[in-house]
C-alpha cells in the first residue's frame, strides 16, 4: 500500500508541475494576429508561440518590422503607413500590433513615421519602449494626451520608455548596451545620423559619377487603393524627432546570427544631418567631418553581420543619388541588405526607381566597393511585400563566422 501510495504522489506531483509549466490555450485573436504577420506555418496554432529556433521578420510598412527573435516578438519602429479604420492598402489595422502581443518596441527617432503608436501601444500593452532620452520624453508627452483623447486611461499612461543615450549626446558618441532580450539575444546601439540634405559628391576630395533618383509614384496607386478613413495613435515629438538609433542585435548560440536596423542613412562624408544641414553642419560645434568619422567606425566595429535592413531613401539623394545607403552598408559589410523606410520621403510604389539607380550605382562607386561590401540586395515593393515572413535559420552554415565574437 505504501509503495502504491508513493507512485501515486509522484504522479500528481509530476502532473502538477506539468499545470504550471504548461501555458494557458491563447486567445483566437493572438493567433490570428500572429498567423497574419509570421505565417501560419511559423505559428503555433494552438499556443500562438512562433517558431522557438528561428528568426523570422514581417515588413509592415515603411521602416516598420515586426521580429521573432527564437520566439520572443519585438517590434522595430510602430509607425503604420496608411493606418486606416479597415484593411486597404495596408493589409491590417493598427489595433492588429496589440493582438500582436510584442513583449518590447525598439524605436528609431521620434518622426511620426517612426513613432506613431509607440505611446498607444505601449500603455496598452505595459511593454516597454526603446529610445533616445529626447524620444522617451515626448512619448510620455503623447501617452499623457492619449489620455485627454480617452485612447489611454491614466494608469495605462505611466508608461516604460527607457533612454538609448543620454539627452544631448551626438552621433556615435555613446555605445549603449541593451539586456532586454538576454540571454536570447544580446542588443548594441548608438546615435546614427539622421539623413538630412548634404553637399554633392563633386564637393568631395575624390568626387564620382552619382546616378539620379526618380523618386516617382506609381499613377495607378490611388485607383488600386482609394483612400480610406485615416486611425492611428500620432506622436509630435519636435525634439525626438531627428535624434536616430541604430540598432544591432547578436543572437546567442548556433552561428550567432546577427541583424542590424536603422531606419534613417546619413552622409559618412560631413556629417550633415536633418537638423544640422548645410553650410555649417556640424562645425559650429567641431569639424562636422568628425561626427562623420565617429558613427563611421561605430558601425565598422561592429561584430561580423549577416543581415542588414536599412533606409534605402537619404533626404539627400536629390544630389548623391543612393550613394549614403551604399556607403553605410560598405561599412558595415552585411551579407545581405534589405531595404527600408519605403512610403514615406521615398514615395509610395517608387521602390523599383531607388533599386535601378542603387545596382548602377554600385559600380560607381570610388573607392570600388570590395566583395564583402557588396551585399545580396534582397529587394522589397510596397504593398506587395507587407506581411511577407523572411525566415532564417541561426544553425545555417551561411551564418557562421570567421572568428568567435562575444
Amino acid at each position: 500500500m505504501p509503495r502504491v501510495f508513493s507512485n501515486f504522489a509522484v504522479t500528481a506531483v509530476a502532473l502538477l508541475a506539468f499545470a504550471a509549466r504548461a501555458k494557458p490555450p491563447a486567445s483566437e485573436d493572438l493567433i490570428r494576429a500572429r498567423t497574419l504577420v509570421f505565417g501560419a506555418e511559423n505559428v503555433n496554432q494552438k499556443n500562438g508561440d512562433v517558431d522557438h529556433d528561428k528568426v523570422i521578420f514581417s515588413w509592415l510598412t515603411n521602416a516598420t518590422l515586426a521580429a521573432s527573435i527564437k520566439g520572443h516578438v519585438v517590434l522595430l519602429d510602430t509607425f503604420v503607413h496608411r493606418a486606416e479604420v479597415v484593411p486597404g492598402r495596408t493589409p491590417f489595422v493598427v489595433e492588429d500590433l496589440l493582438s500582436l502581443n510584442p513583449e518590447v518596441a525598439f524605436i528609431g527617432h521620434g518622426h511620426g513615421d517612426h513613432a506613431d503608436n509607440a505611446a498607444w501601444l505601449a500603455g496598452k500593452l505595459g511593454i516597454p519602449l526603446f529610445a533616445s532620452e529626447e524620444t522617451c520624453s515626448e512619448l510620455r508627452d503623447d501617452a499623457a494626451r492619449f489620455v485627454t483623447t480617452g485612447a489611454l486611461t491614466a494608469a495605462q499612461s505611466k508608461i516604460d520608455c527607457r533612454n538609448v543615450t543620454s539627452r544631448g549626446s551626438h552621433p556615435g558618441a555613446e555605445l549603449v548596451k541593451i539586456d532586454f532580450l538576454e540571454p536570447v539575444a544580446s542588443i548594441t546601439a548608438f546615435r546614427h545620423l539622421h539623413s538630412g540634405t548634404s553637399y554633392p559628391q563633386s564637393a568631395v576630395p575624390v568626387p564620382f559619377t552619382i546616378v539620379p533618383v526618380k523618386n516617382i509614384a506609381d499613377p495607378r496607386d490611388p485607383d488600386m487603393y482609394p483612400p480610406g478613413i485615416a486611425h492611428s495613435f500620432t506622436t509630435r515629438g519636435p525634439v525626438g524627432g531627428p535624434i536616430s538609433i541604430y540598432y544591432h542585435f547578436v543572437v546567442r548560440g548556433d552561428h550567432k546570427f546577427t541583424f542590424a536596423w536603422h531606419n534613417t542613412t546619413g552622409d559618412l562624408h560631413h556629417g550633415c544631418t536633418i537638423d544640422h544641414q548645410p553650410p555649417s553642419c556640424w562645425d559650429d560645434l567641431f569639424p562636422s567631418e568628425h561626427i562623420a568619422a565617429q558613427v563611421k567606425s561605430r558601425i565598422a566595429a561592429l561584430p561580423e553581420t549577416d543581415l542588414e535592413f536599412g533606409s534605402f531613401v537619404s533626404l539627400g539623394f536629390a544630389v548623391n543619388g543612393m550613394r549614403d545607403p551604399i556607403e553605410n552598408s560598405a561599412a558595415l559589410k552585411p551579407k545581405i541588405y534589405v531595404p527600408i523606410h519605403q512610403t514615406n520621403a521615398a514615395l509610395p510604389t517608387s521602390s523599383l526607381y531607388f533599386k535601378v539607380a542603387y545596382m548602377k550605382q554600385l559600380d560607381l562607386m570610388v573607392p570600388a566597393l570590395t566583395p564583402e561590401q557588396r551585399p545580396e540586395p534582397r529587394w522589397m515593393v510596397d504593398p506587395d511585400d507587407y506581411l511577407k515572413p523572411m525566415v532564417y535559420d541561426p544553425k545555417d552554415d551561411r551564418w557562421k563566422k570567421s572568428k568567435d565574437e562575444d
